[in-house]
């Protein structure tokens, strides 16, 4: 198992990602959330994972459901990096999401386990 953490910034709230926007806003919104996850990837050396779970921690006003965003760019970055096959149930094990007062504001921290 390798596992590793990355520093995260605040995404955009589910709620306010499909509040009326105009696809091209989401679809940019994505790939700029998606580029920082794979620069944070990218510090690590290469790997591929057969299964993974992610586990995010926040502290923001966001609520724990308006977090998901997190884990869906992630996985989607992870995909299209090679990293996984795919993000469905086969290869995606677990999905954990909790406040963490003791992190700065608007801080994310998310821990992916990767299994062979």
């Amino acid at each position: 198992m390798l596992e590793i953490e990355l520093d995260l910034p605040k995404p955009p709230s589910l709620n306010q990602y499909y509040a009326g926007k105009h696809w091209a806003i989401r679809k940019k919104q994505k790939d700029e959330y998606a580029k920082v996850c794979k620069e944070e990837l990218e510090k690590f050396d290469a790997f591929t994972c057969e299964s993974y779970e992610v586990h995010i921690r926040y502290n923001s006003r966001h609520d724990v459901d308006n977090v998901i965003l997190v884990s869906k760019f992630l996985s989607d970055t992870l995909v299209a990096m090679g990293i996984v096959k795919d993000d469905g149930n086969k290869y995606y094990k677990r999905l954990n999401i909790k406040i963490d007062k003791d992190l700065p504001k608007d801080s994310f921290k998310v821990k992916l386990k990767c299994y062979d």
